[in-house]
């Protein structure tokens, strides 16, 4: 205390400091609570089925489908399942706030649903027997350069400044019936900087012929960009900072 009392002047900086601290700590943290994903945003949506030998076969249609968020509840067609004439492949997504403490502080995340419209597996008997014991996805971003065109990867919000991916998990249901579940970071890594893609071709999965639904679930870390306010305010103090430097 006495310290304090002899120096006032850097009591008044120490307090300029502790403002720019709370301002740009309350402004750019990450609100669990506060939307990162763009409203009525849509991804694009790829399945394949494949063999050991690297052998694919598409799943959905011919190509790529688009999907809208808030459709976790309401899925949407992608394509007539390949494997099951007559029935639809139907994906639904949204983003799911969360306070849990992820590995760079509070996060969010998006879960996607992915069935068979008549609950048939996605792979039949046949194409087991056939070799395709395999499945993987593509979201956001597609492999094939015919699909490029077709790519729509998460799209977030102008005022979201970064996203660090946290963990991506499959759970795979026979309806809802928990089969097994798998943790998987891509290639990416945790910690690196996402730009809302989930492409990368070794992603490949075990399926039984019991699988007729799969939840994935990536978990986010965004940072958002201080508010205007807020980063007016910052450049006051460092310029008030500045002109006491200079006396």
């Amino acid at each position: 205390m006495p310290r304090l009392m002899a120096t006032p002047p850097k009591v008044a900086v120490a307090g300029v400091a502790g403002t720019i601290v709370s301002v740009f700590g309350s402004a750019a943290a990450a609100d669990p609570l506060e939307p990162v994903i763009t409203p009525n945003d849509d991804v694009s949506f790829l399945m394949y089925m494949a063999k050991d030998s690297g052998e694919e076969q598409i799943l959905n249609g011919t190509g790529p489908g688009l999907v809208r968020t808030d459709s976790l509840d309401m899925p949407e067609s992608v394509g007539e399942s390949f494997n099951s004439p007559g029935a639809d492949i139907l994906v639904g997504w949204d983003e799911i706030f969360d306070s849990r403490p992820g590995d760079a502080g509070t996060f969010s995340r998006i879960r996607l649903n992915a069935r068979t419209s008549n609950g048939s597996p996605f792979l039949s008997p046949d194409a087991i027997n056939d070799g395709f014991r395999l499945m993987r996805w593509e979201i956001g971003d597609h492999s094939d350069p015919a699909f490029q065109p077709l790519a729509d990867a998460f799209g977030f919000r102008n005022g979201v400044e970064d996203i660090v991916f946290v963990n991506a998990r499959v759970v795979f249901f026979d309806d809802d019936v928990q089969l097994n579940s798998l943790e998987y970071g891509f290639t990416i890594g945790i910690g690196s900087t996402w730009d809302g893609t989930d492409s990368v071709s070794d992603n490949l999965f075990t399926v039984g012929s019991d699988v007729n639904r799969i939840e994935i679930t990536y978990d986010y870390d965004p940072t958002f960009i201080p508010a205007p306010a807020s980063a007016a305010l910052l450049t006051g103090m460092g310029l008030i900072g500045a002109r006491r430097r200079r006396r």
